[in-house]
């Protein structure tokens, strides 16, 4: 076994068998050796004949719960061991193992509890059938010490199993956090930890204390409600007990319920209700947390209000690669297909009219060009007076990006089409438009400065795809398609075009032949 495996192991069995084990084990010794001390005198002579009693079924009630209630927690936990030891498990064991680790402290407490309490009941029973002359009050002592020290056992076992959890056995099962979705349900709130707690270190020592003083004192447990009436001494415990119960409570409730607030807080802002705030009025850390929580909510929204401004800027799928990227000068040589669009005769259509009406065809158009464009997964790299420069391929991997950007193309001039007879309804102008597409290697990245800098795509297939589309008027064609588009199209796809010649681009030194649709 390696050494890191054996402290796992060593951890895993001091934590789910030692503990519970040795603390119902010492509190059963502590509890036997200190009952006389709260038992009147004419009664314990019972007392030791009950100790040293040879019942075997005596003996039965009083050990048997340790080897069942040890065989049961193996069971239980025989899977936490399993998902610390061997890193071969399918995902529905790792999934119970969490699960029980998270509800180890609660479960192994009240098992032990339960064995506990149906033990003193059991033994209880056993002695009154031993000794059917001991007085009641006697049995009644008896039943109430035991059973207290089954809850001290409970609240002990619950405390020091769930830190030794936190120190070495959940950070193992989750290194990344993530106990929220085994937690909720079976757990014990900050108020019913504190009265619990409360029960087990305050008010159990305290009745001890007082049935040591009764019965030293010569009195029946049947005369406690008589001293409680007219001795100072009882009425000041009954006092302490109330105010140490109302401190105890009120300290918890003063915790909890803020707590409460900001769990629905952060629930409701991780469903992007970025508007809700907690209102926590604490000057200690649950205010300052309280504080930070409506910080965040604020800085989320604001940054949730930059990314849809982000995303409207440059088309969201880009927004999300850059955000998820690091920005820095420069860029990286892919192979992608280009489509330029452009508009025929719009600067003099812009002339005869007013900027405003203008604007408003012109965003009208983007509008159905836009929509074509991104639902065949290519984004608009930009718009440039009032030509589309849209890409397909990249940053984001899109397979048959030349075969999307002539679906895109066909598209739009379905969509202009629908477009114009509204124009026309409206008294507006028609539109003509013109598309080149081009496909080959360029350059994806950022240029610019250290301080300012823009997301583009730039080479010779940019420019090439711009010089196609320059063409379309000379050829009164709306699609052009040069021949590296081409023979990317599917052959049935090819098919659909014919050669119009081989074309002297400017800025190129060779031909590049051209194919418009049949």
């Amino acid at each position: 076994m390696f050494p890191k495996k054996k402290s796992l192991f060593f951890a895993f069995f001091a934590t789910y068998l030692v503990v519970p084990f040795l603390s119902s084990f010492f509190a059963l010794l502590f509890a036997d050796y200190t009952a006389p001390q709260f038992m009147p005198s004419k009664f314990l002579l019972l007392f030791e004949a009950t100790r040293s009693t040879k019942d075997l079924l005596l003996q039965f009630y009083s050990w048997s719960p340790f080897p069942i209630l040890t065989g049961i927690l193996t069971y239980y936990c025989f899977p936490i061991y399993k998902s610390l030891c061997n890193s071969c498990m399918t995902e529905k064991e790792i999934e119970l193992a969490k699960k029980r680790v998270t509800h180890s402290p609660i479960t192994i407490s009240f098992i032990g509890l339960c064995g506990w309490e149906i033990s003193t009941i059991l033994s209880v029973n056993r002695v009154s059938e031993l000794f059917p002359e001991a007085p009641t009050s006697s049995l009644i002592v008896v039943w109430f010490i035991f059973a207290m020290w089954g809850i001290f056992v409970f609240a002990f076992c619950y405390s020091l199993i769930d830190y030794l959890n936190k120190v070495f056995i959940l950070p193992v099962l989750f290194p990344q956090g993530g106990l929220g979705v085994y937690v909720k349900g079976i757990r014990f709130s900050i108020i019913t930890k504190q009265v619990i707690f409360w029960i087990a270190g305050t008010l159990f020592p305290i009745l001890l204390l007082v049935l040591g003083i009764l019965f030293r004192s010569g009195k029946d447990l049947f005369d406690l409600l008589y001293l409680m009436q007219t001795d100072i001494l009882f009425q000041l415990v009954i006092v302490v007990i109330l105010i140490s119960f109302l401190l105890a409570f009120s300290f918890a409730e003063s915790i909890q319920y803020p707590l409460n607030d900001i769990e629905v807080a952060t629930d409701k802002i991780k469903e992007e209700k970025f508007d809700t705030r907690v209102y926590i009025y604490s000057s200690d850390e649950l205010g300052l947390l309280g504080d930070s929580v409506n910080e965040m909510a604020e800085g989320l929204s604001e940054r949730e209000r930059i990314k849809d401004t982000f995303g409207r800027i440059v088309d969201p799928r880009v927004r999300d690669y850059l955000l998820s990227n690091e920005q820095s000068l420069g860029g990286k040589v892919t192979n992608a297909t280009i489509l330029f669009s452009d508009l025929r005769d719009f600067t003099k259509l812009s002339e005869k009219r007013k900027p405003e009406e203008v604007l408003y065809i012109l965003n009208r158009y983007f509008q159905e060009m836009s929509n074509a464009v991104e639902k065949h997964g290519g984004f608009i790299n930009k718009f440039i007076g009032d030509a589309i420069l849209a890409v397909f391929g990249t940053p984001l991997p899109l397979k048959n990006h030349a075969e999307e950007a002539l679906f895109t193309a066909l598209e739009m001039q379905k969509n202009l089409d629908a477009l114009n007879q509204r124009f026309l309804a409206e008294g507006l102008p028609a539109l003509e438009m013109g598309i080149g597409i081009h496909s080959g290697n360029l350059l994806v990245g950022n240029i610019g400065s250290e301080n300012r800098m823009e997301f583009t795509v730039i080479g010779d297939t940019v420019n090439t795809a711009s010089r196609v589309e320059g063409l379309c008027k000379g050829l009164g064609e709306k699609l052009l398609l040069s021949e590296q588009s081409l023979i990317s199209l599917p052959d049935h796809l090819q098919s659909d075009f014919v050669l119009k010649g081989e074309f002297e681009l400017k800025g190129r030194e060779t031909k590049e032949k051209i194919f418009a649709k049949k």
